[in-house]
């Protein structure tokens, strides 16, 4: 790894591969490219644009976008200039928004949609660092009354002398830079490739399934040495087409793939419609592809009701895939074994990996070692250990800097000799393949003092690629129920009947995996799944489970009161 930093990166390679395409959006019913030369000339002129109009250094940029090249140009053009890129997610609410956009003390907010805009711009409070906003889309359609009001609501504590944040179109933005860089350029050059190893560079805030996100803070050595181990545990290479169509926002995306992909000179094509990935799957024809389990799921579904059995061949397989597929992960959740003797019997097995926010490379199952129902072994420069309690612990130069303006709960991250706590259960084997088997803080204490992890069981019963979410409760109680929801895709042509018995066998299945004490049951089936729109779930589609359990107190006391 020969960088000091993200920018002598960015111009290595775009030194290298100037006039090769780096990114493929879709216009008019084609794929239109630009090329690397064309990145480095935008992310010179928005980082002299946020050099002229104040950004300070260490200074926060938030992003509230899609899968669009301005993702990338904005996040790399920031940290250019000392700043600190922050994503938001694009489901985020309003008061989501909100939330980040003050507590990371945002100077500038960077969005794509009108429909973005607007959430931003309906924040309630005062925001005193803000010194612009920047929207991609044409403003025509934006309502003159409401960006009155927010220019009153934030008059006496806008961050500019004239007590308003201008609202600017990001063609305008990106040309007030190319006005200024001859001037300029010099200086954002001198910072850039000046910015120190342990500096900040970007921010990303964790899906806050227990409480408010927190903004964890990462380094130019955190990137780069885990965009180095994934190198090392499944390259991706300059001859290779990959989709960006998962949250930039998400570490995930941020690391894996806007800068694995940006370390290894790869080109990205840009979702615009997730409605659509099949049909540019078979278009584009990709050769490495980094989803959730959940797509994976419905490519088996679709693959063995067209084909009639699940001994299907490998050509029908790839070809589902477009044809030239030689590489596929999976993180965030646990893939059906199922869904994983399938993609692996066709010669196309699913490497799944782990990691979190403030560690994202910790386990990855690699084409020469890969063990089913695992995470696979430590990933290089990580070492990985289980606490007496069961609790993984992690130690590696890619651990985050800590929680922005949160030194009590960074300090609580780690243990006495420095590992970091993940907050995960597992167990690794004779092999040294990691297994998760739950979340600490969601233990359950039955009433007879047992302890239950109750992810272990909910990922058995998930196990059925019919069922969406899986919520184990228990807690003081003598024993375990559960609240199932069910992928409507899947089971549209089904009977209620038929999906009954579905998930009984999917929960005798599981229950077949754990002791008396960890089975569920009693479980029901709910109409309609978790939803973000009411706190169900975070934008990651983790669940909050003190939420849940308010929500459907009622059917859980149902579920006791039948047994």
């Amino acid at each position: 790894m020969d960088f000091q930093n993200v920018y002598s990166l960015f111009r290595a390679q775009a030194a290298k591969y100037r006039d090769v395409p780096v990114f493929y959006t879709r216009v008019g019913g084609e794929w239109r490219s630009l090329s690397w030369g064309d990145f480095e000339e935008q992310v010179h002129d928005a980082a002299c644009a946020f050099l002229s109009k104040g950004l300070t250094r260490g200074g926060s940029v938030a992003i509230l976008a899609g899968n669009i090249p301005e993702w990338s140009i904005v996040d790399v053009a920031a940290i250019t200039v000392g700043g600190v890129g922050v994503g938001i997610y694009p489901t985020s609410s309003p008061a989501q928004c909100e939330f980040i956009i003050r507590h990371s003390d945002a100077e500038f907010v960077v969005v794509d949609t009108i429909a973005q805009l607007e959430k931003v711009i309906a924040v309630g409070g005062p925001l005193p660092r803000l010194r612009a906003i920047v929207c991609k889309d044409s403003m025509g359609e934006i309502s003159f009354e409401a960006v009155q009001k927010f220019q009153a609501r934030i008059a006496k504590t806008a961050a500019t002398d004239s007590k308003e944040v201008p609202i600017i179109q990001l063609t305008d933005f990106l040309r007030s830079g190319r006005d200024v860089r001859e001037e300029l350029l010099p200086e954002v050059e001198q910072i850039g490739l000046n910015a120190g190893f342990d500096d900040i560079a970007i921010m990303v805030y964790t899906s806050g399934t227990t409480g408010e996100p927190k903004g964890a803070m990462l380094s130019h050595r955190y990137i780069l040495n885990s965009v180095e181990s994934l190198r090392q545990s499944a390259p991706i290479f300059d001859t290779d087409a990959a989709f960006s169509y998962l949250p930039g926002c998400h570490v995930a995306e941020r690391i894996s793939g806007i800068y694995n992909r940006l370390y290894n000179g790869t080109a990205a094509y840009f979702v615009d419609d997730l409605a659509k990935l099949q049909e540019y799957m078979l278009e584009v024809k990709p050769t490495v592809f980094a989803s959730l389990p959940r797509f994976f799921e419905k490519i088996h579904a679709a693959v063995v009701a067209r084909e009639g059995n699940d001994n299907v061949d490998p050509k029908v397989v790839n070809a589902a895939l477009g044809g030239r597929m030689r590489l596929l992960t999976s993180g965030g959740a646990p893939l059906p074994n199922e869904v994983a003797k399938f993609f692996a019997d066709a010669g196309l097995p699913i490497l799944q990996a782990y990691g979190l926010t403030e560690n994202v490379c910790v386990a990855f199952n690699t084409p020469s070692a890969m063990k089913f129902g695992t995470v696979g072994r430590q990933m290089p420069m990580c070492s990985i250990k289980i606490a007496a309690d069961g609790e993984i612990l992690v130690k590696s130069p890619m651990m985050f800097s800590g929680y922005y303006k949160a030194p009590e709960k960074t300090a609580e991250m780690f243990d006495e000799e420095g590992w970091l706590k993940t907050g995960d259960l597992g167990a690794l084997d004779e092999d040294g393949f990691l297994r998760i088997t739950g979340r600490k803080k969601e233990i359950i204490v039955l009433s007879s003092g047992k302890n239950v992890a109750p992810a272990l069981i909910e990922n058995f019963v998930r196990e059925s690629h019919i069922i969406s979410h899986c919520f184990v409760y228990g807690d003081g109680r003598s024993y375990c129920v559960a609240l199932v929801t069910i992928n409507e895709t899947e089971t549209a042509n089904m009977c209620r009947e038929e999906i009954q018995g579905l998930v009984e066998q999917a929960v005798q299945r599981a229950n077949a995996h754990v002791s008396s004490s960890e089975q569920i049951k009693q479980f029901v089936i709910l109409d309609s799944d978790f939803s973000a729109d009411r706190d169900e779930v975070t934008p990651t589609m983790k669940l909050k489970r003190l939420v849940v359990a308010e929500h459907f107190k009622k059917v859980i006391e149902s579920l006791y009161e039948t047994k």
